[in-house]
């Protein structure tokens, strides 16, 4: 289970970066085309927008596993040994039943924009969706793994 979310976190962290890359060139584009020459094109604030979307969705999964998101320090740090160890269950429980719902939500969203299309691009809106179900089923694995670290009792 290791190998696979190590892979999806390198993945997803390699298309975020290539999403913020890409999002980057567009704008600056954009911005020149603008200045310059008079001329914005209709797709380019869409597209970043839709980017700055998925590049969210695929961060979380790896921001995540780097233990990179917000807690409740002053909540944490009041507890120690088994006690902290049940407040962690509790909350890879917690974190797990909310992304399961965003993954069913998401995969709902999908199905729901199939026939939608953008404004510019004129692309299935359901493009832009599947970035929930993906950034938070990953994300859900990492919640899995980190539970089955405090229930094995490593370090999570």
């Amino acid at each position: 289970m290791k190998k696979i979310i190590t892979f999806i976190e390198k993945t997803f962290a390699l298309l975020s970066m290539a999403g913020i890359g890409l999002m980057l060139i567009i704008i600056f584009l954009q911005v020149i085309s603008r200045y310059f020459f008079g001329y914005t094109a209709s797709y380019s604030e869409e597209l970043s927008r839709y980017l700055f979307v998925w590049v969210t969705f695929l961060s979380l999964p790896v921001v995540s596993r780097q233990g990179g998101h917000m807690i409740v320090g002053l909540l944490v740090e009041r507890f120690t040994g088994e006690r902290l160890r049940r407040l962690k269950i509790v909350g890879c429980v917690c974190s797990m039943t909310f992304l399961v719902i965003m993954v069913w939500q998401g995969i709902r969203m999908v199905q729901l924009a199939v026939w939608q299309t953008s404004p510019a691009m004129e692309i299935p809106m359901s493009y832009m969706y599947y970035a929930i179900p993906l950034g938070c089923g990953g994300m859900l694995l990492v919640t899995l793994e980190e539970l089955f670290a405090v229930l094995r009792r490593e370090e999570a």
